[in-house]
């Protein structure tokens, strides 16, 4: 019994081993087993066999034939045996011998084990740190993309405020009479500026909030006069497709950014426009509720399929047939400003029926 209470000792040793020669160092420490036994130990592959015996035996020949011996056994496959001689083995020594043989073998098995999941690890983090330095690249590319699109788009401003200026003096005839064609043109000029204008601003507006530069002022202001200046920016629009502008709305005070608001309410009603057909109504309801301003604008537009509505405020995203006067940025916009006020925006549509757009601003 002294024999095995050694062997399982070392045993233990098997815990330690965290070198990377398997089986070298198991080796090692089997070597140290049978050195307290009168036995041996046989490994063997496809290639060859190795013996490791006693240091007092010279050859196997001196291997007395009385022995235990067990099957050392990984992934259903025999690498090796241990085998220990002697005489006289109690029953005792043959469950302790086994048990000793099936420690190693689950040892050795709990090293391959471990050996792959490092091997995975070490693949995982190789990904991570690539995938790190990818996002960092992506993330330096879309600074610079941010960056010349804000540039570019401030340089067009200007020119196109100009033009939108003098448009305007022109139709107010300062400089002169005009003819009904010339009065035509120059409101085909105002109308195209004022989209390049729209366009422009939305690009800005997309790069500040994706920069996360956007700031709310927040002030109280009355509700309906607000509403009614955005009517008035865009009622060229609505001349020019000849449609009706139909108005119910509640007055009251709203603390909000009143430029964000503004802005919000020309996205969807220039929205509105350019989806309704000649002659079309569109509908404003303004009123308060609880502790929220509740504002609906309702066409009788072309509408919208139910599978395409989770898809609308998507940046780029343009349902139907593109329009050659949008950037597919105005509805994503419209999202991020009510977001930012803590509010809510809401759509109905049916094709053919037009769409409700329902914004949610806490008072």
């Amino acid at each position: 019994m002294e024999r095995f209470e050694k062997v399982t000792e070392l045993i233990q040793e098997f815990y330690k081993i965290e070198g990377k020669n398997f089986p070298n160092e198991i080796f090692a420490v089997l070597k140290k087993i049978i050195d307290f036994s009168s036995g041996y130990i046989v490994f063997s592959n496809s290639e060859n066999i190795e013996y490791s015996y006693n240091s007092k035996i010279s050859n196997i020949s001196e291997i007395k034939e009385s022995c235990l011996k067990e099957d050392l056994i990984f992934k259903h496959t025999m690498f090796g045996q241990i085998i220990i001689t002697g005489e006289n083995f109690s029953s005792d020594d043959k469950k302790i011998f086994k048990t000793c043989a099936a420690i190693i073998s689950n040892i050795i098995k709990d090293f391959e084990v471990s050996k792959v999941i490092k091997m995975q690890l070490n693949a995982l983090q190789q990904g991570y740190i690539d995938i790190k330095k990818n996002n960092q690249k992506i993330k330096e590319a879309e600074q610079v993309k941010t960056k010349f699109i804000s540039h570019v788009s401030h340089e067009l401003r200007t020119p196109i405020n100009s033009i939108l200026g003098y448009s305007e003096l022109l139709g107010e005839e300062f400089t002169g009479t005009l003819t009904d064609k010339q009065k035509e043109f120059v409101n085909d000029i105002k109308i195209s500026a004022l989209h390049l204008l729209g366009m422009v601003n939305e690009i800005l507006d997309m790069s500040k909030i994706e920069a996360g530069a956007v700031k709310l002022n927040l002030r109280k202001f009355e509700i309906v006069p607000c509403i009614k200046e955005v009517i008035n920016i865009i009622n060229p629009l609505l001349l020019q497709k000849k449609q009706t502008l139909k108005t119910e709305l509640d007055n009251f005070e709203i603390k909000a950014d009143y430029n964000k608001i503004q802005q919000i309410l020309f996205n969807l009603l220039s929205n509105a426009i350019k989806y309704t057909p000649d002659n079309g109504e569109i509908n404003i309801n303004c009123y308060k509720e609880q502790t929220n301003a509740i504002i609906k604008i309702k066409d009788n537009g072309i509408g919208i399929e139910s599978k395409y509505l989770n898809r609308i405020f998507n940046k780029f995203e343009q349902i139907g047939e593109p329009q050659q006067n949008s950037t597919g940025l105005g509805l994503a916009i419209t999202k991020e400003l009510i977001n930012i006020h803590n509010g809510e925006i809401s759509v109905k549509s049916e094709p053919n029926k037009g769409t409700i757009f329902i914004v949610r601003i806490p008072l």
